[in-house]
């Protein structure tokens, strides 16, 4: 029988984050393996776009389950957090409940461990982890979690995909002596943006900051650059894309992301890309993303010792061979490389139900 993926997560065209960045290099990856459909759950436009998707979603697995009847069918179910959890749970239930199907769930929220401690969310959990065939997470740490709560007996550990498009530019950032942190994300809170602001106040004047994503605390951050007398030194850009991400990235110097709530990170691996020294907090998902020698920790998000940290990370520049950070994030996040990993769980979903 011929083996067909079916990709199930919120819809990634115009998205912003790590999913506008992840699900095509899941598909991308899975494709190797055989031909891989995609069908969305949520497309974040509104209220229609949130639950629309998810409806159509179950009516779409039916007819897929129905033309492909001679075909071996693998679900893969990516929920984010909060509602789209529940959401993925109802499908995991028709698709595995009802329709008796392969079934495996990606667990990429961020809030795993907040979600563990919570008696109601530990019981949807272990009800999505006990209908799915097989279970994957991005890091060690995470299935370290489920372990905790005796629910690891179906966990994988298979980071995310990335396609790296060596060769990178060379960085061309330093010109006259201006350093530039670039730091990107969400505007949320947990993620050490609006502190890497403040910090800006503890810097030389040479060093000037990067803003790019936007979040809730945007008006939060425009007050405190005001605050601090920052508006000539930190930019906000917003959510950047293709040549403008690509022009940002190489004409930084450092890299920050202090965030204490990142599962993964593919902003850490765009930045590795291009041999950016990166500042981040002592968070253990964090990193196990990010290559020896390459990375300043802080356990603290103090504006002083933050501003010390990026000040490290910049010395670090001139240790850093330039290319190694796009040969070490393919060596562990290839496209290749993960698909073989996943065809190792999807191998043995298969053979499980012979």
């Amino acid at each position: 029988m011929k083996l067909r993926n079916v990709v199930l997560s919120t819809e990634p065209r115009g998205g912003k984050g790590g999913v506008a960045t992840v699900i095509p290099m899941y598909i991308e990856a899975l494709d190797l393996l055989g031909r891989t459909e995609f069908i969305s759950t949520h497309n974040g436009r509104d209220m229609w776009g949130k639950f629309a998707p998810w409806l159509c979603s179950f009516f779409r697995c039916a007819g897929m389950i129905f033309r492909e009847s001679q075909s071996q069918l693998v679900f893969h179910l990516h929920p984010g957090s909060g509602f789209c959890i529940i959401r993925m749970l109802a499908l995991a239930m028709f698709l595995r409940g009802l329709a008796r199907q392969h079934v495996i769930v990606y667990l990429h929220t961020p809030y795993l461990e907040s979600y563990l401690k919570r008696k109601t969310w530990r019981w949807i959990f272990r009800t999505l982890i006990g209908l799915s065939s097989q279970v994957i997470v991005l890091t060690s740490y995470a299935r370290a979690l489920l372990e905790k709560y005796d629910l690891a007996s179906k966990a994988n550990v298979v980071p995310n995909p990335y396609r790296v498009h060596a060769p990178y530019p060379e960085r061309i950032g330093g010109i006259n002596g201006e350093i530039t942190v670039l730091t990107m994300g969400r505007l949320v809170e947990g993620k050490g943006i609006a502190e890497t602001v403040r910090a800006m106040s503890c810097l030389p004047e040479n060093f000037r900051l990067v803003v790019a994503g936007d979040g809730e605390l945007v008006e939060g951050i425009k007050a405190d650059i005001e605050k601090y007398g920052l508006s000539s030194r930190v930019a906000l850009v917003g959510w950047v894309f293709g040549q403008d991400k690509i022009n940002l990235l190489s004409g930084a110097n450092v890299f920050c992301l202090p965030s204490k709530v990142d599962s993964f990170g593919m902003s850490f691996v765009e930045a590795q890309c291009y041999d950016l020294p990166i500042v981040a907090f002592r968070h253990l998902p964090v990193m196990e993303v990010i290559r020896p020698g390459g990375a300043i920790y802080v356990d603290e998000l103090g504006e002083k010792k933050l501003a010390l940290a990026i000040e490290e990370a910049s010395r670090l520049n001139s240790k850093i061979v330039w290319g190694s950070g796009a040969i070490w994030i393919d060596d562990s996040f290839g496209i290749r490389n993960i698909s073989v990993r996943l065809k190792r769980v999807i191998d043995a979903v298969v053979m499980e139900a012979r």
